[in-house]
């Protein structure tokens, strides 16, 4: 059963959501798989431009509902979505840490990867509710959960103040991470309860998704790169790109090489080099906007159009695999193939729901009437994401009935 909202959607939109969710699930595990996953092209990951994407989109999606129905319906929208994610992180993360709290004395990957949990078991239980106590792997989500919560009320001051102010706000928060401010003024509560934040720092990814947030709800109102800017700015983000990726693979001499990279780099308080890469491919792909061909595309967009779905899946396959591979002793060949199975156990999961009916049924209930009612009143007719077409930016057409449930 095939909704209107699911044949117009952009499939390089998807396409890329589901190309990310491929390398997190390979990364994840401890294969050779991973090691050649692990940022191939350059200071960045599949995490910025995951949290990125998903900025974007919300941006457009509820920056569209906010001009057409108000805050309290985009607020409402918005929120709405947060509560979802919540309620599968819960549903995935309960289990999980149930499971490695009965099994972690037989088997000791699971002892060491729930580390925090296992030392503080009934602190630990007690704080996931309320997302103050991340296992690895699991604190993706929770950003996600923040951050889409707080987006009506970054949309609602760019409204009142502009994109600039709050920009810049966000950039002042970023650089309070840079430079640890907020150890210096809320110490280390993990000293009276066992908390654990996750890997991310949360004021300095912030950044990501507010940069994200900005663009997708500019692109409803203005170009975002001028005509005339397009080839200056290309130029600047390949050679950007090309340092990038020649530096994380040690391709420049080791003399070449300042001895603080590995904290301008730093992935989890997002280093200003980082930012600089990352930035610089979201440029890259914006004036370059390629144009591959379906069949190319299909298998990732089948994973992208469930990215919830599957990204809640890998959790605990990730899990399961890494305890295999560290329990038993296995040659590279064998790791490698567990590495490409976890991956291509993510198809027939994003294919169940696909053409399960009732889940399509579910998809087509998710929108809301207005935008049900619009995809009747429009037909054909694809709705420009980048209101300028001669920049063929990288996501030029969505339909205004986007399924909600994967923004």
């Amino acid at each position: 059963m095939k909704t209107t909202e699911t044949l117009s959607r952009d499939m390089r939109l998807d396409a890329l959501r589901g190309l990310l969710l491929v390398i997190m699930a390979g990364v994840h595990v401890p294969t050779p798989v991973s090691h050649v996953l692990q940022e191939p092209l350059g200071y960045t990951s599949a995490a910025e431009g995951f949290i990125f994407l998903g900025a974007c989109l919300s941006g457009l999606v509820y920056g569209r509902t906010y001009g057409r129905a108000g805050w309290p319906a985009m607020s409402q929208r918005a929120w709405k979505r947060a509560r979802l994610i919540y309620l599968v992180h819960m549903a995935v993360l309960l289990p999980v840490a149930l499971m490695a709290w009965m099994f972690a004395g037989q088997l000791a990957p699971l002892a060491n990867h729930f580390h925090d949990f296992l030392e503080h078991p009934w602190g630990s239980l007690a704080l996931l509710p309320f997302l103050l106590h991340q296992p690895p792997l699991f604190d993706i989500l929770p950003l996600y959960v923040i951050f889409l919560g707080a987006t009506p009320l970054l949309l609602a001051g760019a409204r009142r103040k502009g994109w600039k102010i709050v920009l810049l706000w966000s950039t002042l928060i970023w650089l309070a991470a840079q430079f640890r401010l907020d150890v210096y003024l809320i110490g280390d509560p993990s000293r009276w309860l066992p908390l654990r934040w996750g890997s991310f720092d949360f004021l300095a990814w912030q950044l990501v998704w507010v940069a994200g947030l900005a663009l997708g709800e500019m692109t409803i109102h203005r170009p975002i790169i001028p005509p005339e800017r397009r080839l200056g700015l290309a130029a600047v983000a390949v050679l950007i790109v090309l340092a990038g990726f020649i530096a994380r693979h040690g391709l420049l001499p080791p003399a070449w090489v300042p001895s603080q990279l590995d904290l301008w780099v730093d992935k989890w308080t997002l280093g200003p080099l980082r930012v600089l890469n990352f930035g610089a491919w979201v440029m890259l792909l914006l004036v370059w906007n390629p144009r591959l061909p379906t069949r190319l595309l299909a298998p990732a967009a089948l994973l992208g159009r469930h990215s919830l779905a599957v990204f809640a899946c890998h959790l605990p396959l990730v899990i399961a695999a890494t305890t295999v591979v560290q329990v038993f002793v296995l040659s590279p060949s064998e790791q490698t193939l567990i590495g490409l199975l976890v991956i291509a156990a993510l198809f027939p999961w994003a294919a169940w729901l696909e053409h399960d009916p009732l889940a399509s049924v579910q998809v087509a209930m998710a929108a809301p009437v207005s935008a049900r009612r619009l995809a009747l009143r429009t037909g054909s007719r694809s709705v420009e994401l980048f209101p300028d077409v001669s920049l063929r930016p990288l996501f030029p057409r969505i339909r205004a009935s986007a399924r909600i449930v994967h923004a």
